[in-house]
């Protein structure tokens, strides 16, 4: 009888496209308690409800905020109106929490995005000598 297991060969960690690769690429470690900057200015041409001025603060305030760049502005605050949309009552579209998810994914803001990005809350580890 041949032997049980998985047809075809060896896993092979140093091919380009193998599964079994590791993740090279360098971690990036998010201070605990969050971005210590101020926040920026609202954009202009839009009328802020004090809710959205209050979600805009946190937003620049949480650890991933640390990494964001000037880029980051426009997402951050569409997904400021998504999210005070959604959460105003009604019946938000589908399309619309779709778009509000995907800000939160480009920015950083969920446990998977983390994840892809290799972005840890918490200090690096220290190495100690041996």
């Amino acid at each position: 009888m041949p032997p049980r297991g998985r047809p075809g060969p060896k896993p092979n960690p140093g091919a380009r496209n193998s599964r079994h690769r590791t993740d090279e690429r360098p971690v990036t470690y998010l201070p605990p308690d969050g971005c210590q900057d101020d926040p920026p200015p609202l954009p202009p041409g839009r009328a802020w409800s004090e809710a959205e001025a209050q979600h805009w603060r946190e937003l620049w305030q949480s650890p991933q905020a640390e990494v964001w760049e000037d880029s980051a502005f426009p997402a951050v605050a569409a997904l400021v109106v998504a999210t005070s949309t959604i959460l105003s009552g009604g019946r938000p579209s589908a399309q619309l929490i779709g778009e509000a998810r995907a800000l939160m994914s480009d920015l950083g803001l969920t446990p998977a995005s983390m994840e892809r990005l290799r972005w840890v809350i918490g200090e690096p580890p220290t190495t100690r000598a041996t």
